[in-house]
């Protein structure tokens, strides 16, 4: 019973926005549970939020920010700055491989909530955002997982 509540914790942490495989993995690798399981699980789930993001934010901004007045300002305020100042950066060649490298780089707000957002708001390519999103997942959690395993191992728990 307490092996499916802390895997059900690592799913959360690989779900919550701003944590995910940074917290997941050290948690489930902590906890004693299989590594490459471990891993596995929380790339997987970490990755799922990036496709409701992205397709999903258009329908928001399309149906539910013009109904409530506090909606619309917020968005007139924020989203449309925002798109106006990055305009530049999206037409960039390579934008695709810096999204995946801002993903990749395994701190908190660089994850995959955050890098959906920020194609989202550019106006990236749905597919290509997605793919550059795993790809950067995937090395986070590479990073985040050799560094839980090196830090146990110096710790002496491994």
């Amino acid at each position: 019973m307490l092996d499916i509540i802390n895997i059900a914790i690592i799913v959360l942490l690989a779900l919550a926005p701003g944590l995910e495989v940074r917290a997941s993995i050290p948690y489930g690798v902590l906890l004693g549970f299989n590594p490459l399981g471990v891993f596995l699980l929380s790339y997987i789930m970490s990755c799922l939020p990036s496709i409701p993001i992205i397709y999903l934010l258009g329908w928001v901004e399309e149906n539910l920010v013009p109904r409530y007045d506090i909606l619309q300002k917020l968005y007139n305020w924020a989203i449309k700055r925002v798109r106006k100042k990055l305009e530049e950066i999206r037409r960039s060649k390579y934008i695709f491989l810096a999204l995946a490298a801002y993903v990749a780089i395994p701190l908190p707000l660089t994850g995959v909530w955050t890098g959906s957002l920020i194609a989202y708001l550019l106006g990236l390519d749905r597919k290509k955002s997605i793919l550059a999103i795993i790809m950067g997942n995937i090395v986070a959690s590479t990073i985040v997982l050799l560094a839980s395993l090196g830090l146990l191992h110096i710790a002496g728990f491994l």
